[in-house]
């Protein structure tokens, strides 16, 4: 009896709600989820609706710029979609104008009347209940009430009065004046007005963060049909994290766990949920705020009404066509099989460690591919309550996995990294994240995965490895010059540089350890030897074998041809030596910059002589100043005065002969250089 009480309750709400046509947006709850790396979850909602029906979703503020970009309704079942209808989030300031009443200001009670002027209103004081229109308020100056006390004489004031508002009121029996501190309420009698004033205090309390925005969605059809919803929001990244099990015996065992996070506020009950890698781009535009356009004033002419118009822009040529860049073609090697590393044995060797995560663990997700990104679609329906955060298991099975040890010099100087290097032997992409990694049932370190297609291999590293040393030598041998040449002035020569990078590696381990070294290649140099075992996009990778207790040698050589460009005329004299020391293989180049030195050996020459005729100037022009001011203190008839009169003579004719000689040696150095500069020019070899 209880039942069916119960029975008819629901199917008398059922009615009442098919009657009216309202639906809240529980009548069609979350049935999935996809999350993506973008920041974006796209959320989908199913449910059943009979004849006409308006569904009210409720959102936050921030999320209304998603829906309204990617909302998509539909009816499955023969039923239309009517408009969308939602509240604007227009600019507060710009709705409150709109009202008749302005309370965008937050006006006090004596502004909000001053602003009322004209409507009829009721007061209530606590003496009586006045009706009237609103004429003016005004402020006054009230007196207080005199004490009993002396009145203050000569120059002493009076007590100082208060400021006090008055409401003026225009009233059947004339011009009332109601002081506000003695009012109690005020009722507008103008029922437009009082709606106006409840409308933009709604405005105001709708500007709030808090507040939910009603999106109303219309079906509109006849009898009983299945509907969907779908939109995007905001929601935190999903994150991978996997355990990778190296047991002593058997497959190793890779674990993945997807962290996702319900932030909504609703609960998730049984949703399916798909998270999805790659990264779509996805972007937020302001869609739920109106855009209005700033439009200029422009005042009429008396002649002739000319209106505003944008100018066409001019077209500009195609840009010219991007060279493609040369493919890079990289080899890649599969390693020979070399001495395995053994695992170090775990504390306390549990073969059921691995066994137990394996039974224990059952993955809830398959891989698919949609395009360019790859899905992982959770099997098991999924419940999580809103602002909480689940783990789950999408990647459960053996991989292939191979013990190795990484050497590369900045990431340790020292010591090379444990490490595995991992063949994802799954379907599914692996999305990039952190690995916890376990010898047996023991602890042996966190590596950095990114992410791996199917068949893909990676190598981690989680663990110093201090069994093994590495000692780094970078040695520079004599650079070769392949040819020398000058043209038109420039000696142009192209040398072979050789480097060796010599790699000491000593194993104090117990048992033989293979190492892969890394060598960065850098810009034009080119390997010589020996082979990699293979190549990334920036190292090559070479492996050593080291037997316990012993060293091993590796040896990397490369060489880069560089080519050198000097300007004979302005190169100073060392270098040209150098140069020439350099060129006497071939002897053309050798005399040619014999030449070119004993000619710039006789221009320095020259400048110099040009340097010491200029000092012997200077020399007899400061000693004509001594003597100079010694004569201004001489009898001019005195024979010391005489011989002074001679020596200005005698140096007057020295400071000409040096000018004479500065002039023709001017002559001669113009003279060189020029014959130099046309030698040097004209010389191609």
């Amino acid at each position: 009896m209880k039942k069916r009480k119960t029975l008819e309750a629901a199917l008398v709400a059922a009615g009442s709600v098919l009657a009216t046509g309202a639906w809240s947006q529980e009548s069609l709850p979350i049935t999935r989820v996809v999350l993506f790396r973008s920041g974006v979850g796209y959320v989908e909602r199913t449910g059943t609706v009979e004849g006409n029906v308006t569904l009210t979703l409720r959102l936050r503020d921030s999320q209304m710029n998603d829906l309204l970009k990617s909302m998509v309704l539909i009816d499955l079942d023969g039923g239309r979609v009517q408009p969308v209808q939602y509240a604007p989030r227009d600019p507060l300031s710009r709705t409150l104008s709109s009202y008749a009443i302005d309370i965008a200001d937050n006006p006090s009670r004596a502004q909000l009347l001053a602003r009322l002027r004209g409507i009829p209103v009721e007061v209530q004081t606590s003496d009586a209940a006045l009706r009237g229109h609103v004429l003016s308020v005004e402020t006054r100056t009230v007196r207080p009430v005199p004490s009993l006390d002396p009145q203050p004489t000569g120059s002493e004031k009076g007590p100082r009065g208060e400021e006090e508002s008055f409401l003026n009121l225009l009233t059947e029996q004339g011009i009332q004046a109601v002081s506000l501190d003695s009012v109690k309420s005020i009722r507008l009698l103008d029922e437009r007005l009082q709606n106006e004033l409840t409308g933009a205090l709604q405005t105001l309390a709708g500007g709030l963060d808090n507040v939910r925005k009603a999106v109303q969605l219309r079906f509109e059809g006849s009898g009983r049909r299945r509907v969907r919803v779908g939109y995007l929001m905001e929601m935190p990244v999903w994150k991978m994290t996997y355990r990778l099990v190296l047991p002593e015996r058997g497959k190793p065992l890779l674990q993945g766990w997807a962290i996702v996070e319900n932030t909504t506020d609703e609960d998730w009950r049984n949703v399916q949920v798909s998270l999805v890698s790659g990264r779509p781009i996805s972007f937020i535009q302001n869609l739920y705020e109106p855009f209005y356009r700033r439009r200029p004033v422009i005042r009429p002419t008396a002649e002739e009404e000319l209106q505003p118009f944008i100018p066409e822009a001019a077209q500009a040529a195609p840009p010219p066509p991007h060279a493609q860049a040369p493919e890079m073609k990289i080899e890649r090697v599969k390693p020979e099989a070399a001495a395995k590393m053994p695992l170090p044995r775990s504390i306390v060797a549990d073969v059921a460690f691995e066994e137990g995560m394996r039974r224990s663990v059952e993955e809830m997700a398959v891989g698919q591919e949609r395009g360019a990104l790859f899905e992982y679609r959770v099997q098991v329906p999924v419940s999580i309550d809103r602002q909480q955060s689940a783990m789950l298991p999408v990647v459960n099975q053996t991989v292939e996995a191979e013990p190795i040890a990484l050497y590369n010099p900045a990431r340790h100087a020292a010591h090379p990294f444990f490490g595995v290097r991992l063949t994802n032997t799954t379907d599914l992409t692996l999305m990039e994240g952190p690995v916890t990694v376990y010898y047996g049932d023991s602890y042996g370190g966190d590596a950095l995965m990114d992410t791996v297609e199917p068949k893909g291999e990676r190598i981690l590293t989680y663990a110093l490895d201090w069994g093994v040393e590495v000692r780094r030598e970078l040695q520079d041998s004599p650079a070769q010059i392949l040819t020398l040449r000058i043209h038109r002035g420039v000696l142009q020569r192209q040398i072979r540089q050789r480097r060796t990078n010599r790699y000491t590696l000593t194993n104090r381990d117990r048992r033989t350890r293979g190492v892969l070294v890394e060598q960065p290649h850098e810009g034009d140099w080119e390997l010589i030897e020996p082979k990699p075992a293979e190549r990334t996009r920036s190292f090559h990778r070479f492996r050593v074998s080291v037997e316990s207790g012993q060293t091993a040698t590796l040896q990397v050589v490369e060489e880069r041809t560089v080519e050198e460009h000097y300007a004979l005329l302005d190169e100073d004299i060392d270098t040209l030596q150098i140069l020439l020391r350099s060129a006497q293989a071939n002897e053309a180049v050798r005399q040619a910059l014999q030449t070119i030195l004993q000619r710039r050996n006789q221009i320095d020459e020259l400048r110099d002589s040009i340097k010491v005729q200029q000092e012997r100037i200077r020399a007899i022009e400061r000693d004509q100043e001594r003597i100079r001011a010694n004569m201004k203190e001489l009898d001019r008839a005195s024979d010391l005065y005489k011989q002074y009169v001679e020596k200005l003579t005698q140096q007057e004719r020295e400071i000409e002969e040096a000018r004479r000689a500065v002039d023709t040696l001017k002559k001669q150095l113009q003279s060189a250089e020029r014959a130099l500069s046309e030698f040097i020019q004209n010389l191609t070899i």
